[in-house]
């Protein structure tokens, strides 16, 4: 009876050890992770927040339209409410799919601007764009330090942008450009 009692101690002194052990590796995780985010926070606030030029070249996403359509693409820069800038882009569609993806034509622009993008009849207008703090993650958390990635613009046509991407059956029929400068 004596043995059974040690080895029961024994088990409940291994099996208390490993709990402690996990506890801890649990605590430390949290509290990184509560760190982390607090620091994701304070820098979306005091950098990202804070950014007033915008880098283009990034991709849009356009769906619905026809080659015909698609074949000349104009694109508007509005600062306040006048235009001050303008690009057409002749447009190859990569393949037959629905689905197509295009460069934005602006390399450089302040992130207030709207966008305005005709494609065929129909119009869109792009506005809020916008930073996000975020960080690489890793298998264990993140790896590297916070840095602002780009969210894209947070409204189309006044709507919150969802995916971002510009499909014909939302696009603007009967829109008027503003004048320009």
């Amino acid at each position: 009876m004596k043995i059974f009692k040690s080895m029961g101690v024994a088990a409940l002194v291994i099996v208390s050890f490993i709990l402690f052990i996990g506890a801890i590796i649990w605590c430390y995780i949290s509290w990184d992770r509560y760190r982390k985010t607090t620091e994701a926070i304070r820098y979306q606030k005091e950098v990202c927040d804070t950014i007033q030029k915008a880098e283009g070249n990034f991709p849009m996403m356009i769906s619905g339209f026809s080659k015909k359509e698609l074949s000349k693409i104009h694109f508007y820069l509005q600062q306040g409410k006048l235009l001050v800038s303008d690009t057409v882009i002749n447009f190859a569609a990569k393949d037959d799919g629905e689905t197509q993806t295009l460069k934005f034509p602006f390399k450089k622009f302040n992130a207030a601007d709207k966008l305005i993008v005709n494609i065929g009849n129909r119009y869109y207008v792009l506005s809020g764009y916008r930073y996000q703090a975020r960080y690489n993650y890793g298998m264990f958390g993140p790896v590297d330090p916070c840095f602002c990635e780009s969210k894209g613009f947070e409204k189309i046509n006044g709507e919150p942008a969802g995916s971002g991407w510009l499909i014909k059956k939302y696009g603007l029929v009967d829109y008027q450009l503003p004048p320009w400068q």
